[in-house]
């Protein structure tokens, strides 16, 4: 036999991987959610998003990143760390504004087509960087949340929620992730039977079934029924839902 075919080794030894894709709108609980993941928790900041929310969270230590090539280097050390359970990259999504602002914005320079290919490539190459800490690890890259519409036909066609990268990295980061999860901010007016009176009412939500909206993903045993949405999700509550009795 070749020597490819030699190395083919039950599939129960391979290590898998947990890589998880959390987005939606500000706002919404994605950074608190990602926040309830096993501890040690190493959380890369990038730009000003949600750190506020988790302060007083224990377990958690934060890393500013300033550069997409920090971001990368982080990603490369951690395949080596023995230390932290889980990471967060939260926003991934700025991967790519942080990208064009050090190498075109910063320089006085305008996008080119070179620039786009180049950008596709990089934020790739990020992607695959993390799914492979994701062999060792609990990755967590939290992203905004992208509307896909077809233009002039918004009113006709539902919207296609899903995480905000570059194209060519959504491709990557759709087909690598083990869970996509979409989380949701959800209002309601609450009247008082008694006086009239009315108040708002707030919870947090995490679409995890099929979805006709919005983007979902769960690598698991298909015969196990999980509901459509969880309120004031944890990743305690997701696993007792994709990992029953575990």
């Amino acid at each position: 036999m070749g020597k490819l075919l030699d190395s083919a080794v039950d599939i129960s030894e391979v290590t898998q991987s947990n890589l998880w894709v959390i987005y939606g709108k500000s706002n919404t609980g994605k950074t608190w959610l990602a926040a309830t993941f096993p501890k040690p928790l190493l959380y890369l900041q990038i730009g000003d998003d949600g750190a506020n929310t988790i302060a007083k969270v224990k377990g958690v230590k934060i890393i500013h990143i300033n550069t997409v090539e920090d971001l990368k280097t982080v990603a490369e050390e951690l395949r080596k760390d023995k230390k932290y359970k889980t990471v967060v990259v939260d926003t991934f999504s700025m991967v790519v504004t942080e990208w064009t602002s050090q190498k075109v914005v910063s320089k006085g320079k305008r996008m080119t087509q070179q620039n786009w290919g180049e950008l596709k490539t990089d934020t790739e190459e990020q992607v695959k960087a993390w799914a492979k800490v994701a062999k060792s690890k609990i990755v967590v890259l939290n992203c905004h949340e992208s509307m896909d519409t077809i233009e002039g036909m918004e009113d006709e066609i539902a919207p296609d929620g899903r995480p905000s990268v570059s194209k060519g990295a959504r491709t990557y980061l759709e087909g690598m992730a083990n869970f996509g999860i979409h989380t949701v901010k959800i209002q309601k007016e609450v009247e008082n039977k008694k006086d009239g009176s009315t108040k708002t009412v707030i919870k947090y939500a995490a679409d995890i079934g099929p979805n006709p909206y919005y983007w979902t993903k769960l690598q698991i045993d298909p015969g196990i029924k999980v509901p459509n949405r969880i309120i004031n999700p944890t990743y305690d509550k997701i696993m007792e839902i994709v990992s029953p009795g575990e």
